[in-house]
């Protein structure tokens, strides 16, 4: 059979499977997204909360109930869930299970503070781990006692606080891609992956900066929950021998309590396996929202016009747009707090979110809670509240722009191509990365780029009263702790999103009121019917060339955003 004669077959059933599904949204639409029905459960149930991999701060899909009953795990879901318990009396006491779990700092308060409160109910609340990694141990420090597998095949690992960055430099200078980086900031090291061999000496200490403010924390954090000394728990992480601690010296060091199995765990506590409810699975009694409400709308994931549909990870202005219009339609609605985590993106796009929450403040208080990360472009959507709170694990900052502009003169030349432009005027044909970029172009580019950064302070000066003087000593992509942050007087005060929620409502004038969570979740169905699944199909039946090489790279390099203004922090921080 030829390949014309397979492709179109493909085609054919792709449209047929797209045009199932349109239907059969349509024939399930009254019954598949209601909210999950209530697991019966025993009056001597446990709550199980097990999250593991990356977890999410909120799910803007509904859980497609016509197949489970279980919705996908996000802190906003989790913490309502731990904190309904409470009051559940089929629910007797919480158990923490966490495995291999993704948490920000900023995640793992906001859990911690759900099962704080679940602990005032006077239910127990314990944890378990067999191999716990940093993540996993820091949400279970919040339980009353902590069991660990005693095998030694289990463990603990605690790594501290570092940061990971790629240099791709050698490797473009191998294949024949030369980068130049435009940018504005001094500390904006968002291009050194991709023309320097390691770190700038300024981008290097002021990592370091934050990475210790950061390492600090988690130790106070630990010391705090676990009743130890700081330098009981500093002493762990710097002089211990094992990178893996068993359950018997994490016995020995008091940063667990038992060293004993899950089994052993159950019997102790009179808990009947087969009467243990996963989170994802517990359905508490709905609250339906009447009165005034605050409006807590998650933004969540890069910066980025959004094309092709529906996308969780990103935000962009379309997304916004269409959860501001709820918001604004909503009379009910007095505040809004906008939850931002986001290491950035686009600056355009940036500008156009910030234009749009300007709009929404005209009419309604504004306040920012900022999750693990709110930098460059996070930070610039910020600016645009009456009031911005940061969670003590945020990073935030990284004032600054940049652009990537690739060119492959030498690459085109070991392929054998040869790239010639005819064209008039100055600027025609400038942006053609199989020839030399000139310098003139190079210059431009610069100029644009101070225009750029110029704007983005003037946003920061406006919001937070810095006068002219001071921007660059706070600028320059410099990042920033939480309390590093407010120092300098980019956030207002620490706290958490309860604590921002509740001075919302005083800055609207309410005390009675309930929340009311955005952006507006969508089904199933909906999300495939706004996304272009035909063409991601065929891309990923036909294009994923995995065993080559050369592709992998050409792969690599269409992830980065390229010949375009970026508010964008790189790093990836544990």
């Amino acid at each position: 059979m030829s390949t014309k004669k397979i492709v179109l077959i493909i085609l054919i059933v792709l449209i047929v499977l797209i045009g199932l599904s349109y239907w059969m949204g349509r024939q399930v639409s009254k019954f598949a997204f209601s909210p999950a029905p209530s697991t019966s459960l025993s009056d001597d149930s446990w709550l199980n909360l097990n999250p593991s991999a990356y977890v999410p701060e909120y799910n803007e899909m509904m859980p497609l109930n016509i197949l489970s009953n279980k919705d996908a795990n996000s802190m906003q879901n989790m913490s309502m869930k731990i904190r309904r318990a409470k009051d559940d009396r089929r629910i007797s006491g919480l158990i923490i299970q966490p495995f291999g779990a993704s948490l920000s700092l900023a995640t793992l308060h906001e859990l911690g503070l759900a099962i704080q409160d679940f602990k005032t109910s006077g239910k127990p609340v314990i944890a378990f781990g067999d191999m716990m990694t940093q993540g996993d141990y820091l949400l279970a420090t919040y339980a009353d006692e902590i069991y660990m597998e005693p095998s030694a095949s289990a463990g603990l690992i605690l790594t501290g606080s570092s940061a990971n960055t790629l240099f791709y430099k050698e490797l473009f200078d191998k294949i024949g891609i030369k980068m130049h980086i435009i940018q504005a900031g001094e500390f904006k090291g968002a291009g050194e992956p991709y023309s320097q061999t390691s770190y700038s000496e300024g981008t290097r200490s002021n990592i370091e900066e934050m990475l210790l403010d950061r390492f600090n924390l988690i130790i106070s954090e630990i010391a705090e929950r676990r009743d130890l000394t700081v330098d009981d728990v500093k002493a762990v992480y710097n002089n211990r021998r094992d990178f893996i601690l068993s359950a018997a010296q994490a016995q020995e060091l008091r940063l667990i309590d038992y060293a004993k199995s899950q089994k052993q765990m159950y019997a102790e506590h009179s808990i009947n396996p087969e009467h243990i409810v996963g989170i994802s699975s517990y359905a508490p009694r709905q609250i339906s929202l009447h009165g005034d409400k605050v409006a807590v709308l998650f933004l969540e994931g890069n910066i980025a016009t959004m094309s092709g549909g529906f996308n969780q990870s990103i935000i962009s202005q379309d997304k916004v747009k269409l959860a501001l219009k709820d918001i604004k339609e909503d009379p009910s609605i007095k505040a809004v707090v906008l939850r931002i985590n986001s290491p950035g993106g686009s600056a355009l796009e940036s500008e156009l979110i910030y234009q749009e929450l300007l709009d929404l403040k005209s009419e309604k208080p504004i306040l920012v809670s900022m999750g693990g990360v709110a930098a460059s472009g996070g930070y610039y959507i910020s600016c645009a509240a009456d009031h911005i709170m940061a969670d003590p694990g945020t990073i935030t900052g990284s004032i600054g722009v940049i652009m990537m502009l690739p060119e492959t003169t030498e690459l085109g030349h070991k392929l054998g191509l040869r790239s010639q432009t005819i064209g008039f005027g100055k600027f025609s044909g400038a942006i053609t990365p199989f020839e030399p970029y000139s310098s003139d172009l190079l210059a431009s580019l610069k100029r644009n780029s101070i225009g750029t950064y110029d704007e983005f302070k003037s946003r920061v000066m406006t919001a937070r009263q810095i006068s002219p003087d001071r921007i660059n000593s706070i600028a320059e992509g410099r990042i920033y702790s939480a309390e590093d942050a407010m120092a300098v007087n980019l956030v207002d005060d620490l706290g958490y999103l309860d604590d921002a929620i509740a001075l919302a409502a005083e800055m609207a004038g309410i005390s009675e009121y309930q929340v009311q969570y955005l952006p507006r979740k969508i089904s199933f169905f909906e999300a495939i019917k706004d996304m272009d699944f035909l063409s991601m199909q065929m891309k990923n039946l036909l294009g994923d060339r995995w065993w080559d090489f050369e592709a992998k790279i050409a792969e690599k390099l269409e992830t980065i955003p390229l010949n375009e203004w970026l508010y964008l922090m790189p790093y990836m921080v544990e």
